[in-house]
């Protein structure tokens, strides 16, 4: 029986989907020091370290599905199903709906009768083999699941409070390298000073998560505001305004107010 395109298709998309798991691994990889630090403290694991691992479990996992789809290997079809099972899954944890779409589209596919006979289905699958995908699903689904649950909407939101609520400010902050110390204070006011000069002044944080404004003698200044750490540590990178101390600068916390 030749094989149905639709079956090839799925074995291309495996290969695709290998290139572009490398490809976001290898983009992931060059973000910056201080950027990678962010997205790690608000996805909650080491976001590069991860990504490679996944890259090491899907890369002979979707090589050795291609190959089986093209060779119409039942276990290859009933791995299939099972992983676009789990796929669902994912999608449901991470609240992606439209994530169940090509699922479903594609265990329908799989299930229908003239795609079971170029897999000659009836021949079935060794308990052993079974086994073996049973134990590679599951490795997938506890990947996928962290991953789903790490984007979905309701955890990125809390994590982006986390590590933007302005509660973090409070405390006395410090650079000795560039000799700046700034101490906010929880009625909105700060005091900056070098080794030269200080001043008084308010702050607040705007209404986007990551920007503190500060009110000051020299005028209005609008940061970028990373915060690493678990909060003891912050990067101000200026957006706007004047600022004779700093445009940018890392700030660790040396204690409360």
């Amino acid at each position: 029986m030749p094989r149905p395109l639709g079956v090839t298709i799925l074995a291309a998309l495996q290969i695709i989907g290998l290139i572009s798991a490398i490809f976001s691994l290898m983009l992931v990889s060059g973000i910056s020091g201080k950027l990678a630090n962010l997205v790690e403290e608000i996805a909650g694991f080491p976001l590069i370290v991860f990504l490679a691992i996944y890259s090491m479990v899907l890369v002979p996992v979707s090589i050795v599905l291609a190959y089986g789809l093209l060779k119409g290997e039942e276990w290859a079809r009933l791995a299939s199903v099972w992983l676009q099972i789990a796929a669902v899954i994912s999608s449901i944890m991470s609240f992606n709906l439209f994530g169940l779409i090509i699922p479903l589209i594609v265990i329908y596919y799989l299930r229908r009768p003239y795609v079971k006979r170029y897999f000659e289905s009836e021949r079935g699958v060794r308990i052993s083999t079974k086994a073996v995908i049973a134990a590679v699903v599951i490795i997938m689904l506890l990947m996928n699941g962290y991953i789903a649950l790490m984007t979905n909407p309701l955890h990125i939101y809390t994590r982006i409070n986390k590590v933007s609520n302005e509660r973090y400010y409070y405390g006395i902050w410090g650079n000795e390298t560039q000799d700046i110390e700034i101490i906010f204070y929880r009625n909105d006011s700060f005091f900056i000073e070098n080794s030269t000069d200080s001043y008084w002044g308010k702050w607040s944080t705007g209404s986007f998560p990551f920007i503190l404004k500060l009110k000051w003698a020299e005028g209005t200044g609008e940061y970028t505001a990373f915060f690493t750490g678990g909060g003891t540590t912050i990067d101000l990178e200026k957006s706007k305004g004047p600022s004779g101390f700093f445009s940018s600068i890392e700030l660790k916390k040396k204690s409360e107010v």
